[in-house]
């Protein structure tokens, strides 16, 4: 049976609170009102050899609601995923603030169904 990616398992593991949880000194930093979270699109490749994983990405909100300062800081399997985490979360946009806010910190999963 074709494996096939499943956008909106992957989509609700971002907006899911265990899946997004932060590491204590982000806790610290004001909560931000996200206004688009765009979903990663699987890489193909991955997808084509049954690759799964997941990829952590810390980044800071500027004051206008953009992600930006966003790098990857762990990865598994490192390399394979990190284009597209990084892609995904460079487009999501949050309620502007007075200043900008740092230490934010996702992880998103990549995972195939049957």
């Amino acid at each position: 049976m074709k494996k096939q990616i499943v956008s909106a398992l992957v989509f609700s593991a971002i907006l899911a609170p265990a899946a997004l949880t932060a590491p204590a000194s982000a806790l610290t930093t004001p909560d931000r009102e996200a206004v688009e979270l765009v979903a990663p699109e699987y890489p193909r490749g991955a997808e084509r050899r049954g690759i799964e994983g997941s990829v952590r990405i810390e980044y800071s909100i500027a004051a206008t609601g953009e992600v930006v300062n966003a790098r990857v800081v762990e990865a598994d399997p490192a390399g394979v995923f990190d284009r597209a985490a990084l892609a995904a979360i460079e487009n999501w946009r949050y309620a502007p603030a007075g200043e900008q806010t740092d230490g934010h910190s996702r992880e998103l999963e990549f995972r195939l169904s049957n």
